[in-house]
C-alpha cells in the first residue's frame, strides 16, 4: 500500500493533506524520514509515525446521516457566503452533526445545499473512491417536487430517460406520489448520486424541480433518524453496499 493511501486510511488526514505531511518530513517509516511520494509499506510489518505518533489503520466505519436542507455537504468547516450581500455569513456545513471528524470521514454521494436526505459517511476510501462515480451503481431512491402538473406522458419521459454532462442517467421506477394541486411529487429509483443530474429530469419534461429528497441509498432509508441524526451500519449493510459498488471485502 502507497504510504499517503495508508494515512488516508487510518484517518490521519485526507489523501491530498498525507501527501502534504510526507513532503513536511513529518512522517517517518521504520525510524526513517520519507519525503518521497508513493513509497509501498506493508501496515502489518512496517512502523509509521506521523510526528512521532504510530498510526494504525483501523477497520473501515460506516455511518448513515440524514442531512437537512441549508446545509453543506461536507466536513470542512463553515465558509462565508459570497453570493450574501454583507459576505460574513458562514453557511452550515455537515461538521456540526460530526464530532469525530479526525476519524478521517469520506462524505460518500454528497447532496446539494438546498437537497435533504440520506448520504453515506465511511472511513473505507475504496469504497468512496467507486462510488464518487456517479453512485457507482448502488440504487437510490428520490422523491421529487416538480412546479405544475407531471401527467403520463411526463412520467413515461422519465422513465426513458435522460442524458447528463455527456452520460446517460435512466431510471430503474419512476412512479408518482402526491400532488398538491400545483406541485406533484414523484418517486424515482435511480443509480445517480448527483443531485444536479436530477435538476436535468426537470429539464427533460420542461418542470421546474422544486426540491430533492433522497430517501433511501442502497437497502438504507432514513427511518429512524432525525434531521442531523446519524447510525452506524449493520454488517449487512456493509456487505450489501459492497456488493452493489462493485467493491470486493
Amino acid at each position: 500500500m502507497r504510504l499517503q493511501k495508508l494515512l488516508a486510511a487510518a484517518g490521519v488526514a485526507s489523501r491530498r493533506r498525507a501527501e502534504e505531511l510526507i513532503a513536511d518530513g513529518a512522517v517517518t517509516v521504520n525510524g526513517k524520514i520519507i519525503t518521497t511520494l508513493g513509497v509501498q509499506v506493508e501496515e502489518r510489518h512496517d512502523r509509521v509515525e506521523v510526528n512521532g505518533r504510530r498510526v494504525r489503520v483501523e477497520d473501515p466505519q460506516y455511518r448513515l446521516l440524514l442531512k437537512p436542507r441549508g446545509c453543506l455537504g461536507t466536513l470542512s468547516r463553515p465558509s462565508p457566503d459570497k453570493s450574501d450581500p454583507h459576505e460574513n455569513v458562514a453557511r452550515p456545513t455537515l461538521a456540526r452533526y460530526v464530532p469525530d471528524r479526525e476519524l478521517g470521514w469520506h462524505v460518500v454521494a454528497p447532496l446539494d445545499f438546498l437537497s435533504e436526505g440520506v448520504i453515506l459517511l465511511t472511513t473505507d476510501g475504496a469504497l468512496a473512491e467507486r462510488m464518487s462515480r456517479a453512485g457507482g451503481h448502488v440504487p437510490m431512491m428520490y422523491h421529487l417536487k416538480f412546479q405544475g402538473a407531471v401527467g403520463e406522458a411526463e412520467l413515461a419521459r422519465l422513465k426513458r430517460g435522460w442524458r447528463f454532462n455527456g452520460r446517460p442517467v435512466t431510471p430503474i421506477k419512476v412512479e408518482p406520489l402526491a400532488t398538491t394541486g400545483k406541485n406533484v411529487w414523484v418517486e424515482m429509483l435511480v443509480p445517480e448520486s448527483r443531485p444536479r443530474a436530477l435538476k436535468a429530469a426537470g429539464e427533460a419534461i420542461y418542470r421546474q424541480l422544486l426540491k430533492i429528497s433522497r430517501v433511501r441509498l442502497g437497502e438504507m432509508s432514513f427511518e429512524g433518524l432525525k434531521m442531523g441524526g446519524s447510525r452506524d451500519l449493520t454488517k449487512g449493510e456493509i456487505k450489501a453496499l459492497h456488493a452493489a459498488a462493485g467493491v470486493k471485502t
